[in-house]
Protein backbone atom coordinates (compact mmCIF):
# COMPACT_ATOMS: atom_id res chain seq x y z
CA UNK A 1 0.00 0.00 0.00
CA UNK A 2 3.05 2.27 0.20
CA UNK A 3 3.96 1.80 -3.48
CA UNK A 4 4.54 5.07 -5.32
CA UNK A 5 4.07 7.25 -2.23
CA UNK A 6 6.43 9.47 -0.23
CA UNK A 7 6.98 6.51 2.10
CA UNK A 8 9.16 4.96 -0.62
CA UNK A 9 11.90 7.46 0.29
CA UNK A 10 11.76 6.83 4.05
CA UNK A 11 14.17 3.83 4.21
CA UNK A 12 17.14 5.70 2.65
CA UNK A 13 16.38 8.84 4.63
CA UNK A 14 16.36 6.82 7.86
CA UNK A 15 19.63 5.14 6.88
CA UNK A 16 21.37 8.43 6.03
CA UNK A 17 20.27 10.24 9.20
CA UNK A 18 21.20 7.26 11.37
CA UNK A 19 24.62 6.99 9.68
CA UNK A 20 25.43 10.66 10.28
CA UNK A 21 24.25 10.50 13.92
CA UNK A 22 25.78 7.20 15.00
CA UNK A 23 28.74 7.13 12.53
CA UNK A 24 27.99 3.40 12.15
CA UNK A 25 27.41 2.72 8.44
CA UNK A 26 26.64 -0.98 8.90
CA UNK A 27 23.92 -0.37 11.49
CA UNK A 28 22.39 2.52 9.55
CA UNK A 29 22.17 0.62 6.28
CA UNK A 30 20.83 -2.51 7.97
CA UNK A 31 18.06 -0.52 9.67
CA UNK A 32 17.20 1.20 6.38
CA UNK A 33 17.03 -2.10 4.50
CA UNK A 34 14.97 -3.76 7.24
CA UNK A 35 12.54 -0.83 7.30
CA UNK A 36 12.08 -1.12 3.54
CA UNK A 37 11.48 -4.88 3.80
CA UNK A 38 8.68 -4.37 6.34
CA UNK A 39 7.13 -1.61 4.20
CA UNK A 40 7.01 -4.03 1.25
CA UNK A 41 6.06 -7.24 3.06
CA UNK A 42 3.93 -5.95 5.90
CA UNK A 43 4.32 -6.77 9.61
CA UNK A 44 5.04 -10.50 9.18
CA UNK A 45 8.74 -11.07 10.12
CA UNK A 46 9.28 -14.15 7.93
CA UNK A 47 7.84 -12.46 4.82
CA UNK A 48 9.96 -9.37 5.52
CA UNK A 49 13.05 -11.57 5.82
CA UNK A 50 12.18 -13.17 2.47
CA UNK A 51 11.95 -9.73 0.85
CA UNK A 52 15.24 -8.73 2.52
CA UNK A 53 17.10 -11.79 1.21
CA UNK A 54 15.55 -11.82 -2.27
CA UNK A 55 16.26 -8.12 -2.75
CA UNK A 56 19.86 -8.56 -1.65
CA UNK A 57 20.45 -11.53 -3.98
CA UNK A 58 18.89 -9.77 -6.99
CA UNK A 59 20.68 -6.44 -6.52
CA UNK A 60 24.24 -7.45 -5.62
CA UNK A 61 26.62 -6.95 -8.54
CA UNK A 62 28.98 -9.92 -8.22
CA UNK A 63 31.20 -8.59 -11.00
CA UNK A 64 32.02 -5.50 -8.95
CA UNK A 65 32.60 -7.65 -5.84
CA UNK A 66 35.05 -9.83 -7.78
CA UNK A 67 36.80 -6.72 -9.10
CA UNK A 68 37.18 -5.36 -5.56
CA UNK A 69 38.70 -8.64 -4.39
CA UNK A 70 41.13 -8.81 -7.32
CA UNK A 71 42.20 -5.15 -7.11
CA UNK A 72 42.84 -5.52 -3.37
CA UNK A 73 45.12 -8.49 -4.15
CA UNK A 74 47.00 -6.30 -6.64
CA UNK A 75 47.37 -3.60 -3.96
CA UNK A 76 48.66 -6.15 -1.46
CA UNK A 77 51.19 -7.51 -3.94
CA UNK A 78 52.54 -4.02 -4.60
CA UNK A 79 52.79 -3.39 -0.85
CA UNK A 80 54.58 -6.68 -0.10
CA UNK A 81 57.00 -6.20 -3.00
CA UNK A 82 58.11 -2.88 -1.56
CA UNK A 83 56.99 -1.00 -4.67
CA UNK A 84 54.50 1.12 -2.74
CA UNK A 85 57.11 2.17 -0.21
CA UNK A 86 59.72 2.87 -2.93
CA UNK A 87 57.26 4.96 -4.92
CA UNK A 88 56.38 6.98 -1.83
CA UNK A 89 60.06 7.70 -1.17
CA UNK A 90 60.63 8.69 -4.81
CA UNK A 91 57.62 10.99 -4.88
CA UNK A 92 58.67 12.56 -1.58
CA UNK A 93 62.03 13.51 -3.13
CA UNK A 94 60.59 14.79 -6.42
CA UNK A 95 57.24 16.41 -5.59
CA UNK A 96 58.88 18.64 -2.95
CA UNK A 97 55.82 19.63 -0.86
CA UNK A 98 52.27 18.82 0.21
CA UNK A 99 50.67 21.14 -2.34
CA UNK A 100 52.35 19.38 -5.27
CA UNK A 101 51.19 15.99 -3.96
CA UNK A 102 47.57 17.21 -3.81
CA UNK A 103 47.76 18.63 -7.34
CA UNK A 104 49.35 15.41 -8.64
CA UNK A 105 46.55 13.37 -7.04
CA UNK A 106 43.90 15.62 -8.60
CA UNK A 107 45.51 15.40 -12.04
CA UNK A 108 45.69 11.61 -11.89
CA UNK A 109 41.99 11.53 -10.95
CA UNK A 110 41.16 13.63 -14.01
CA UNK A 111 43.27 11.43 -16.30
CA UNK A 112 41.48 8.20 -15.29
CA UNK A 113 38.06 9.18 -16.62
CA UNK A 114 36.80 5.90 -18.12
CA UNK A 115 35.00 4.56 -15.03
CA UNK A 116 34.40 6.04 -11.58
CA UNK A 117 34.96 2.84 -9.59
CA UNK A 118 38.21 2.13 -11.42
CA UNK A 119 39.24 5.74 -10.77
CA UNK A 120 38.59 5.49 -7.01
CA UNK A 121 40.64 2.37 -6.43
CA UNK A 122 43.47 3.15 -8.85
CA UNK A 123 44.12 6.71 -7.70
CA UNK A 124 44.01 5.60 -4.07
CA UNK A 125 46.47 2.76 -4.62
CA UNK A 126 48.97 4.95 -6.48
CA UNK A 127 48.80 8.15 -4.45
CA UNK A 128 48.30 6.89 -0.89
CA UNK A 129 52.03 6.36 -0.18
CA UNK A 130 52.74 9.82 -1.63
CA UNK A 131 50.12 11.70 0.37
CA UNK A 132 51.12 9.78 3.51
CA UNK A 133 54.70 11.04 3.11
CA UNK A 134 53.50 14.64 2.86
CA UNK A 135 51.14 14.32 5.85
CA UNK A 136 47.85 14.49 3.99
CA UNK A 137 44.97 13.02 5.94
CA UNK A 138 43.09 10.05 4.50
CA UNK A 139 39.90 12.15 4.61
CA UNK A 140 41.50 14.71 2.25
CA UNK A 141 42.76 11.96 -0.05
CA UNK A 142 39.28 10.37 -0.14
CA UNK A 143 37.76 13.77 -0.97
CA UNK A 144 40.09 14.32 -3.93
CA UNK A 145 39.49 10.78 -5.18
CA UNK A 146 35.71 11.16 -4.94
CA UNK A 147 35.67 14.65 -6.45
CA UNK A 148 37.63 13.51 -9.51
CA UNK A 149 35.64 10.30 -10.06
CA UNK A 150 31.95 10.80 -10.96
CA UNK A 151 32.28 14.57 -11.66
CA UNK A 152 35.01 13.82 -14.22
CA UNK A 153 33.22 10.80 -15.76
CA UNK A 154 30.08 12.87 -16.37
CA UNK A 155 32.18 15.34 -18.39
CA UNK A 156 33.94 12.66 -20.49
CA UNK A 157 32.22 11.54 -23.71
CA UNK A 158 34.52 8.50 -23.84
CA UNK A 159 33.28 6.74 -20.71
CA UNK A 160 30.76 4.17 -19.57
CA UNK A 161 28.58 7.02 -18.29
CA UNK A 162 27.86 8.44 -21.75
CA UNK A 163 26.53 5.06 -22.84
CA UNK A 164 24.26 4.75 -19.82
CA UNK A 165 22.75 8.20 -20.34
CA UNK A 166 22.27 7.52 -24.04
CA UNK A 167 20.20 4.45 -23.17
CA UNK A 168 17.83 6.51 -20.98
CA UNK A 169 16.51 8.59 -23.90
CA UNK A 170 13.03 7.23 -24.68
CA UNK A 171 12.51 5.67 -28.09
CA UNK A 172 10.64 7.75 -30.64
CA UNK A 173 12.31 11.08 -29.86
CA UNK A 174 14.39 12.66 -32.67
CA UNK A 175 17.37 13.16 -30.37
CA UNK A 176 20.81 11.61 -30.65
CA UNK A 177 21.68 10.66 -27.08
CA UNK A 178 25.44 10.95 -27.48
CA UNK A 179 25.23 14.31 -29.26
CA UNK A 180 22.91 15.60 -26.56
CA UNK A 181 25.30 14.41 -23.84
CA UNK A 182 28.21 16.31 -25.42
CA UNK A 183 26.18 19.50 -25.96
CA UNK A 184 24.95 19.41 -22.34
CA UNK A 185 28.49 19.29 -20.89
CA UNK A 186 28.92 23.12 -20.61
CA UNK A 187 25.74 23.30 -18.51
CA UNK A 188 26.88 20.61 -16.07
CA UNK A 189 27.70 23.27 -13.50
CA UNK A 190 28.20 20.98 -10.51
CA UNK A 191 30.89 18.86 -12.17
CA UNK A 192 32.75 21.92 -13.50
CA UNK A 193 32.56 23.78 -10.18
CA UNK A 194 33.69 20.69 -8.27
CA UNK A 195 36.88 20.57 -10.33
CA UNK A 196 37.44 24.26 -9.64
CA UNK A 197 36.91 23.53 -5.94
CA UNK A 198 39.35 20.59 -5.90
CA UNK A 199 42.18 22.32 -7.72
CA UNK A 200 41.52 25.64 -5.98
CA UNK A 201 41.73 24.24 -2.47
CA UNK A 202 44.77 22.15 -3.44
CA UNK A 203 46.68 25.10 -4.94
CA UNK A 204 45.77 27.49 -2.13
CA UNK A 205 46.24 24.90 0.62
CA UNK A 206 42.91 25.98 2.08
CA UNK A 207 40.99 23.61 4.38
CA UNK A 208 38.07 24.26 6.72
CA UNK A 209 35.52 22.49 8.89
CA UNK A 210 36.04 18.87 9.87
CA UNK A 211 38.64 18.45 7.13
CA UNK A 212 40.85 21.08 8.76
CA UNK A 213 40.74 19.13 12.03
CA UNK A 214 41.88 15.94 10.29
CA UNK A 215 44.64 17.80 8.44
CA UNK A 216 45.85 19.52 11.61
CA UNK A 217 46.15 16.20 13.46
CA UNK A 218 48.31 14.69 10.71
CA UNK A 219 50.43 17.84 10.30
CA UNK A 220 51.17 17.75 14.04
CA UNK A 221 52.62 14.25 13.64
CA UNK A 222 49.78 12.45 15.44
CA UNK A 223 48.06 9.28 14.11
CA UNK A 224 45.49 10.01 11.41
CA UNK A 225 42.10 9.71 13.11
CA UNK A 226 40.33 9.43 9.73
CA UNK A 227 42.42 6.44 8.56
CA UNK A 228 40.91 2.99 8.14
CA UNK A 229 41.92 -0.15 9.97
CA UNK A 230 44.25 -1.58 7.36
CA UNK A 231 46.74 1.34 7.41
CA UNK A 232 49.07 0.03 10.11
CA UNK A 233 49.39 -3.47 8.69
CA UNK A 234 50.02 -2.06 5.20
CA UNK A 235 52.90 0.09 6.42
CA UNK A 236 54.45 -2.64 8.55
CA UNK A 237 54.38 -5.28 5.83
CA UNK A 238 56.02 -3.22 3.08
CA UNK A 239 59.13 -5.00 1.85
CA UNK A 240 62.47 -3.35 1.17
CA UNK A 241 63.54 -5.10 -2.05
CA UNK A 242 61.11 -3.47 -4.44
CA UNK A 243 61.69 -0.42 -6.65
CA UNK A 244 59.44 2.24 -8.14
CA UNK A 245 58.79 0.07 -11.19
CA UNK A 246 57.19 -2.53 -8.92
CA UNK A 247 54.29 -0.15 -8.45
CA UNK A 248 54.35 1.82 -11.70
CA UNK A 249 54.51 -1.14 -14.10
CA UNK A 250 51.58 -3.10 -12.57
CA UNK A 251 49.41 0.03 -12.46
CA UNK A 252 50.30 0.95 -16.05
CA UNK A 253 49.60 -2.63 -17.13
CA UNK A 254 46.25 -2.55 -15.29
CA UNK A 255 45.17 0.74 -16.92
CA UNK A 256 46.25 -0.23 -20.46
CA UNK A 257 44.66 -3.68 -20.18
CA UNK A 258 41.40 -2.25 -18.79
CA UNK A 259 41.12 0.34 -21.57
CA UNK A 260 41.95 -2.26 -24.22
CA UNK A 261 39.34 -4.67 -22.82
CA UNK A 262 36.72 -1.89 -22.77
CA UNK A 263 37.41 -1.07 -26.41
CA UNK A 264 37.31 -4.75 -27.38
CA UNK A 265 34.00 -5.46 -25.59
CA UNK A 266 32.56 -2.32 -27.16
CA UNK A 267 33.71 -3.54 -30.59
CA UNK A 268 32.05 -6.92 -29.98
CA UNK A 269 28.84 -5.05 -29.11
CA UNK A 270 28.82 -3.31 -32.50
CA UNK A 271 31.01 -0.26 -31.98
CA UNK A 272 32.66 0.98 -35.19
CA UNK A 273 34.58 3.95 -33.76
CA UNK A 274 36.53 4.61 -30.57
CA UNK A 275 33.66 6.63 -29.11
CA UNK A 276 31.10 3.95 -29.98
CA UNK A 277 33.33 1.22 -28.52
CA UNK A 278 33.52 3.04 -25.19
CA UNK A 279 29.79 3.76 -25.35
CA UNK A 280 28.94 0.06 -25.77
CA UNK A 281 31.66 -1.50 -23.61
CA UNK A 282 31.21 -3.86 -20.66
CA UNK A 283 33.25 -1.88 -18.16
CA UNK A 284 32.80 -4.15 -15.13
CA UNK A 285 33.80 -7.30 -17.03
CA UNK A 286 36.77 -5.45 -18.52
CA UNK A 287 37.97 -4.38 -15.07
CA UNK A 288 37.80 -7.95 -13.75
CA UNK A 289 39.74 -9.20 -16.78
CA UNK A 290 42.41 -6.50 -16.37
CA UNK A 291 42.77 -7.11 -12.62
CA UNK A 292 43.19 -10.86 -13.09
CA UNK A 293 45.87 -10.38 -15.74
CA UNK A 294 47.63 -7.83 -13.52
CA UNK A 295 47.94 -10.42 -10.73
CA UNK A 296 49.63 -12.76 -13.20
CA UNK A 297 51.78 -9.89 -14.50
CA UNK A 298 52.98 -9.24 -10.92
CA UNK A 299 54.15 -12.86 -10.69
CA UNK A 300 56.18 -12.42 -13.88
CA UNK A 301 57.61 -9.13 -12.61
CA UNK A 302 58.41 -10.04 -8.99
CA UNK A 303 59.31 -13.74 -8.85
CA UNK A 304 62.16 -13.93 -11.42
CA UNK A 305 63.80 -10.87 -9.81
CA UNK A 306 63.37 -12.42 -6.33
CA UNK A 307 61.56 -9.30 -5.11
CA UNK A 308 59.40 -11.73 -3.14
CA UNK A 309 59.30 -15.47 -2.69
CA UNK A 310 56.65 -17.69 -4.24
CA UNK A 311 55.23 -18.35 -0.77
CA UNK A 312 54.89 -14.62 -0.06
CA UNK A 313 53.25 -14.14 -3.46
CA UNK A 314 50.66 -16.81 -2.74
CA UNK A 315 50.08 -15.48 0.78
CA UNK A 316 49.05 -12.14 -0.74
CA UNK A 317 46.01 -13.75 -2.35
CA UNK A 318 44.10 -14.61 0.87
CA UNK A 319 45.43 -11.64 2.86
CA UNK A 320 44.82 -9.19 0.03
CA UNK A 321 41.30 -10.43 -0.67
CA UNK A 322 40.24 -9.52 2.88
CA UNK A 323 41.35 -5.87 2.66
CA UNK A 324 38.09 -4.70 1.07
CA UNK A 325 35.69 -6.84 3.13
CA UNK A 326 34.42 -3.98 5.36
CA UNK A 327 33.66 -1.85 2.30
CA UNK A 328 32.10 -4.76 0.43
CA UNK A 329 29.67 -5.28 3.32
CA UNK A 330 28.66 -1.61 3.13
CA UNK A 331 28.35 -1.89 -0.65
CA UNK A 332 26.11 -4.98 -0.48
CA UNK A 333 23.81 -3.28 2.03
CA UNK A 334 23.73 -0.12 -0.09
CA UNK A 335 22.75 -2.11 -3.20
CA UNK A 336 20.04 -3.88 -1.19
CA UNK A 337 18.69 -0.53 -0.01
CA UNK A 338 18.49 0.66 -3.62
CA UNK A 339 16.49 -2.47 -4.42
CA UNK A 340 14.07 -1.65 -1.60
CA UNK A 341 13.59 1.85 -2.98
CA UNK A 342 12.79 0.41 -6.41
CA UNK A 343 10.39 -2.13 -4.88
CA UNK A 344 8.51 0.69 -3.15
CA UNK A 345 8.06 2.63 -6.42
CA UNK A 346 10.16 5.72 -5.72
CA UNK A 347 10.31 6.43 -9.48
CA UNK A 348 6.49 6.57 -9.66
CA UNK A 349 6.40 9.05 -6.79
CA UNK A 350 9.06 11.29 -8.39
CA UNK A 351 7.22 11.27 -11.73
CA UNK A 352 4.03 12.41 -10.02
CA UNK A 353 5.89 15.23 -8.28
CA UNK A 354 7.39 16.45 -11.57
CA UNK A 355 4.06 16.60 -13.42
CA UNK A 356 3.22 19.97 -11.88
CA UNK A 357 6.52 21.64 -12.74
CA UNK A 358 5.46 22.82 -16.21
CA UNK A 359 3.52 25.76 -14.74
CA UNK A 360 6.76 27.53 -13.74
CA UNK A 361 8.73 27.03 -16.96
CA UNK A 362 11.88 29.14 -16.28
CA UNK A 363 12.31 27.44 -12.89
CA UNK A 364 12.29 23.92 -14.33
CA UNK A 365 16.14 23.58 -14.51
CA UNK A 366 16.64 24.40 -10.82
CA UNK A 367 13.72 22.12 -9.88
CA UNK A 368 15.23 19.29 -11.94
CA UNK A 369 18.63 19.85 -10.31
CA UNK A 370 17.34 19.90 -6.72
CA UNK A 371 14.97 16.96 -7.18
CA UNK A 372 17.75 14.93 -8.83
CA UNK A 373 20.04 15.78 -5.90
CA UNK A 374 17.43 14.53 -3.46
CA UNK A 375 16.69 11.33 -5.40
CA UNK A 376 20.36 10.50 -5.88
CA UNK A 377 21.29 11.35 -2.28
CA UNK A 378 18.43 9.20 -0.98
CA UNK A 379 19.02 6.26 -3.30
CA UNK A 380 22.82 6.47 -3.54
CA UNK A 381 22.78 5.98 -7.30
CA UNK A 382 23.36 8.55 -10.01
CA UNK A 383 22.56 6.11 -12.83
CA UNK A 384 19.25 5.19 -11.18
CA UNK A 385 18.46 8.90 -10.89
CA UNK A 386 19.24 9.41 -14.58
CA UNK A 387 16.89 6.54 -15.43
CA UNK A 388 14.07 8.26 -13.53
CA UNK A 389 14.71 11.91 -14.38
CA UNK A 390 16.01 11.94 -17.99
CA UNK A 391 12.84 10.47 -19.61
CA UNK A 392 10.70 12.88 -17.55
CA UNK A 393 12.84 15.83 -18.69
CA UNK A 394 12.68 14.80 -22.35
CA UNK A 395 8.89 14.53 -22.14
CA UNK A 396 8.58 17.97 -20.50
CA UNK A 397 11.04 19.98 -22.63
CA UNK A 398 11.28 18.24 -26.01
CA UNK A 399 9.66 21.23 -27.79
CA UNK A 400 12.47 23.61 -26.69
CA UNK A 401 15.89 22.29 -27.76
CA UNK A 402 18.00 24.73 -25.71
CA UNK A 403 15.92 24.32 -22.55
CA UNK A 404 16.06 20.55 -23.06
CA UNK A 405 19.87 20.66 -23.02
CA UNK A 406 19.85 22.74 -19.83
CA UNK A 407 17.28 20.42 -18.24
CA UNK A 408 19.23 17.27 -19.14
CA UNK A 409 22.42 18.86 -17.78
CA UNK A 410 20.56 19.78 -14.57
CA UNK A 411 19.43 16.14 -14.16
CA UNK A 412 22.94 14.82 -14.77
CA UNK A 413 24.50 17.37 -12.42
CA UNK A 414 21.91 16.65 -9.72
CA UNK A 415 22.43 12.89 -10.05
CA UNK A 416 26.18 13.28 -9.68
CA UNK A 417 25.74 15.70 -6.76
CA UNK A 418 23.60 13.34 -4.71
CA UNK A 419 25.83 10.38 -5.59
CA UNK A 420 28.91 12.39 -4.59
CA UNK A 421 27.72 13.31 -1.09
CA UNK A 422 25.54 10.30 -0.22
CA UNK A 423 26.90 7.89 2.43
CA UNK A 424 25.14 4.99 0.68
CA UNK A 425 26.60 5.68 -2.78
CA UNK A 426 28.87 2.96 -4.18
CA UNK A 427 31.26 5.62 -5.51
CA UNK A 428 31.51 7.23 -2.08
CA UNK A 429 32.11 3.82 -0.50
CA UNK A 430 34.83 2.95 -3.03
CA UNK A 431 36.47 6.35 -2.49
CA UNK A 432 36.67 5.59 1.23
CA UNK A 433 38.06 2.18 0.36
CA UNK A 434 40.61 3.49 -2.14
CA UNK A 435 41.92 6.00 0.41
CA UNK A 436 41.58 3.58 3.34
CA UNK A 437 39.53 6.23 5.14
CA UNK A 438 36.81 5.73 7.72
CA UNK A 439 33.66 5.90 5.61
CA UNK A 440 31.58 8.25 7.77
CA UNK A 441 34.60 10.53 8.30
CA UNK A 442 34.89 10.83 4.53
CA UNK A 443 31.19 11.61 4.12
CA UNK A 444 30.99 14.19 6.90
CA UNK A 445 34.14 16.06 5.82
CA UNK A 446 33.36 15.99 2.10
CA UNK A 447 29.81 17.31 2.38
CA UNK A 448 31.09 20.55 3.96
CA UNK A 449 33.23 21.13 0.86
CA UNK A 450 30.39 20.44 -1.55
CA UNK A 451 27.62 22.56 0.02
CA UNK A 452 29.13 25.78 -1.46
CA UNK A 453 29.33 24.03 -4.86
CA UNK A 454 25.66 22.97 -4.61
CA UNK A 455 24.58 26.54 -3.75
CA UNK A 456 26.61 28.01 -6.65
CA UNK A 457 25.23 25.37 -9.06
CA UNK A 458 21.66 26.16 -7.96
CA UNK A 459 22.21 29.84 -8.72
CA UNK A 460 23.62 28.88 -12.11
CA UNK A 461 20.54 26.83 -13.01
CA UNK A 462 18.23 29.55 -11.77
CA UNK A 463 19.87 32.04 -14.13
CA UNK A 464 20.12 29.52 -16.99
CA UNK A 465 16.37 28.89 -16.79
CA UNK A 466 15.67 32.55 -17.53
CA UNK A 467 18.55 33.36 -19.91
CA UNK A 468 19.23 29.96 -21.57
CA UNK A 469 22.85 31.15 -21.79
CA UNK A 470 25.99 29.42 -20.58
CA UNK A 471 27.98 32.62 -21.07
CA UNK A 472 25.87 34.37 -18.44
CA UNK A 473 24.96 31.56 -16.05
CA UNK A 474 28.33 29.83 -15.55
CA UNK A 475 30.44 32.94 -14.76
CA UNK A 476 27.83 33.99 -12.19
CA UNK A 477 27.96 30.48 -10.64
CA UNK A 478 31.77 30.69 -10.45
CA UNK A 479 31.53 34.15 -8.87
CA UNK A 480 29.08 32.84 -6.26
CA UNK A 481 31.44 29.96 -5.40
CA UNK A 482 34.40 32.34 -5.05
CA UNK A 483 32.39 34.66 -2.79
CA UNK A 484 31.28 31.73 -0.63
CA UNK A 485 34.86 30.52 -0.19
CA UNK A 486 36.05 34.06 0.55
CA UNK A 487 33.44 34.38 3.33
CA UNK A 488 34.39 30.95 4.71
CA UNK A 489 38.07 31.96 4.64
CA UNK A 490 37.36 35.22 6.45
CA UNK A 491 35.28 33.42 9.07
CA UNK A 492 38.05 30.83 9.57
CA UNK A 493 40.65 33.58 10.00
CA UNK A 494 38.43 35.39 12.48
CA UNK A 495 38.01 32.23 14.55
Amino acid sequence: MFYGTWVSLLPPIIAIILALITKQAYLALFVGVTTGAFFIAGPHPWEAFGVFLDTMVSNVDLTIIIFLILISIVVRLMQMSGGTNAYGEWAYRNLKNKKSSLIATSLLGVLIFMDDGFNCLTVGSVMMPVTDKFKVSRAKLAYIIDATAAPVCILAPISSWAAAINSYIPEGYPINGFSMFVRAIPFNFYALLTLIMVFGTSVLGFDYGIMRKYEKVVEDGQPDISAGKRSSESADSAGMKGAVIDLVLPMAFLIVTAISAMIYTGYLAGGTSLVECFANCESAKSLVFASLLTILFCACLYLPRKVMSFKDYMDCIPTGSTLMVPFMIILVLAWTLKGMIGGLGADVFINSVMQGAGSVYPLIPIFLFLISVFVSFSSGTSWGTFAIMVPVTVAMLSSDQQMLLIGIAACLAGGVTGDHISPISDTTIMSSSGADCNHIDHVSSQIQYQIPVIVASSVGYLIAGFTKSFVIAFPVAVLVLVMELFCIYKFAIKR
